[in-house]
């Protein structure tokens, strides 16, 4: 039998000769099952139409996605959050997006999974600088994705059209009745639902340091935003509050609170938000105080 010291002397010399078969062996697990491409992303190809990757011509392509971090959480995917609709451009502006980059090397009905680091990935994708707390500790993101269908330019419009159509529905399923529809849109586009006493005259001028709060949420009552207690930001100042926002303010008094639909048109439109928050063609609902006015 060996001596406790003796014993304690081969653990502490073939631990770390251990450890590092063990980063060997997972690194080559890896790269067998992933390959590497210069672009700064892995993928892994689960079916294809042809051995030959980056065959595409096409400039539209209707994709399935889904996010994970790496306990395979998924925190992001495109049935749910992007109504079924995600649609990848071949835009030269997206040129540093590695996400899009790599789905154009793919062809449709293929299917797969990419992985890129987590601060790259969130950085490109939803426009923040800090991981959320859920990928904190995650080198890399996965994206399993679907290559669905090829779209001409006139079936992107057709698309664009039917979630349209179905946001309209929505709205009236929402206010009950088409009478309703008529008689609580504001002449701006949104529609009231709670309406405070409407002023003889704008108590908000262009340029007033405005201080207001106010909480967002999807017509099926899912929670989106709150802004802090107390939001300031001067009038009139491009793009710091969505247009229906502005539209709003000016028809309150300090102290008055508001309760509206936001069309899409009015908030994040037909790409929808750029954290990929909020769908295309979605309606919010939106609870707006007006708490002080300052002039210049």
């Amino acid at each position: 039998m060996l001596e406790s010291t003796s014993l304690k002397k081969i653990l502490f010399f073939s631990f770390p000769i251990l450890i590092a078969l063990l980063v060997i062996s997972c690194r080559d697990s890896f790269s067998k099952t992933y390959t590497y491409n210069k672009d700064g992303y892995y993928y892994h190809l689960i079916s294809y139409e042809s051995e030959t990757i980056g065959a595409n011509n096409a400039n539209l392509f209707k994709v399935y996605l889904t996010f994970q971090n790496q306990k395979d959480s998924v925190f992001w995917d495109s049935f749910n959050n992007y109504k079924d609709s995600f649609v990848i451009k071949n835009d030269s502006s997206n040129q540093t997006n590695i996400l899009t980059k790599a789905l154009y090397k793919f062809n449709t009905n293929d299917s797969g999974a990419i992985l890129i680091r987590t601060r790259d990935f969130f950085k490109q994708q939803f426009g923040v600088n800090a991981v959320p707390f859920f990928a904190i500790n995650d080198s890399l993101v996965k994206i399993n994705f679907k290559i669905k269908e090829e779209l001409t330019e006139q079936e992107f419009l057709n698309l664009q059209q039917e979630l349209l159509r179905k946001e309209i529905i929505q709205i009236r399923t929402y206010l009950g009745h088409a009478y309703n529809e008529e008689k609580q849109l504001d002449s701006l586009g949104f529609y009231w639902i709670d309406r405070p006493i409407i002023a003889d005259s704008a108590s908000v001028k262009v340029g007033n340091l405005v201080t207001i709060s106010y909480e967002a949420s999807f017509l099926n009552g899912r929670f989106l935003e709150k802004s802090p207690s107390k939001f300031e930001f001067f009038y009139g100042t491009p793009d710091q509050i969505l247009k229906g926002l502005n539209y709003v303010i000016p028809r309150l008094k300090i102290g008055e609170n508001a309760k509206i639909i936001l069309p899409s048109r009015l908030a994040f439109g037909e790409n929808g938000s750029a954290n990929g928050t909020v769908p295309p063609f979605t309606p919010l609902l939106y609870k707006i105080k007006l708490i002080d006015i300052k002039t210049k």
